[in-house]
């Protein structure tokens, strides 16, 4: 990932100081939803900064990468796991990747079932009758990491891994579906008793305060950090403006605007 974006960054440093004709239609940006804060600040600040619209849709990644491979005219992709960014590369689609952003797991949770701390997070999952809310594997990457979550649970505490899979309640949200009632269907989940307990990404502690002050979220401890990778993969179809918005994603002024999200800058050690 290193590599990829130190090509991105040579590949574009000279082209930064070139201006970009606008376009009459802008371009578009898929993002995984987990970034529809940050990417819509980062297309507005884009758009400031030169003059191109950028037109946003977010979804679960893997969903948006099957619609990129179904036809969708798409300029930039943000994903969620750059699993889903380096296939495109792979498939011809794309001309370049790079690692953008990182990211955690956090336990979502109701006063009356949080942990005191994260050395009480597992436990929490573990307690008698508890309903885990997670979303789908392969489809969304937060399901993925929640797999490789488990996995590395039972190697803590052998045994806990098939508990905490059989005691998950898949909760999807696809394209079409009604929107949630709360504003977040893991919340809804939470409220209506579907689940007791939900894994969602440490970057959407703000949005889960503003939307219920009473939620407490929980950091997992470092014995089982998962670390989730976010990844941007830059059409072959797309324009010279698709290149310069990839790199302003890398640019101390993208990571400020991603680590205001709650997500951990990557590519620049100076965020000011």
């Amino acid at each position: 990932m290193r590599l990829a974006s130190m090509l991105l960054a040579a590949a574009l440093s000279a082209a930064m100081a070139m201006p970009v004709a606008a376009q009459q239609d802008g371009m578009v940006l898929y993002g995984a939803g987990s970034l529809r804060e940050a990417m819509t600040e980062m297309a507005a600040h884009f758009a400031r900064e030169r003059g191109v619209a950028v037109h946003t849709q977010f979804g679960a990644s893997g969903r948006m990468r099957e619609r990129i491979e179904a036809g969708d005219k798409v300029d930039v992709f943000t994903s969620a796991d750059i699993g889903h960014a380096r296939k495109l590369v792979a498939e011809g689609r794309a001309s370049v990747m790079a690692m953008f952003a990182r990211n955690d797991l956090c336990l979502l949770a109701p006063p009356t079932r949080a942990p005191a701390d994260r050395g009480g997070v597992l436990q929490a999952l573990l307690a008698d009758g508890v309903r885990i809310g997670v979303s789908p594997a392969k489809i969304d990457p937060l399901g993925d990491y929640t797999v490789e979550l488990f996995e590395v649970a039972d190697k803590a505490r052998p045994g806990s891994g098939k508990v905490l899979r059989d005691r998950a309640v898949v909760l999807d949200n696809p394209s079409g579906a009604p929107p949630a009632l709360s504003g977040d269907y893991y919340l809804d989940a939470l409220r209506d008793g579907r689940v007791d307990l939900a894994i969602v990404y440490c970057s959407g502690k703000a949005r889960y305060a503003k939307l219920d002050a009473a939620l407490v979220m929980v950091d997992f401890p470092p014995e089982l950090a998962v670390g989730p990778q976010y990844g941007l993969a830059v059409m072959k179809t797309a324009g010279p403006e698709a290149m310069l918005l990839a790199l302003t994603i890398l640019s101390p002024a993208g990571q400020k605007i991603l680590a205001a999200s709650g997500f951990k800058p990557v590519a620049s050690p100076d965020i000011r």
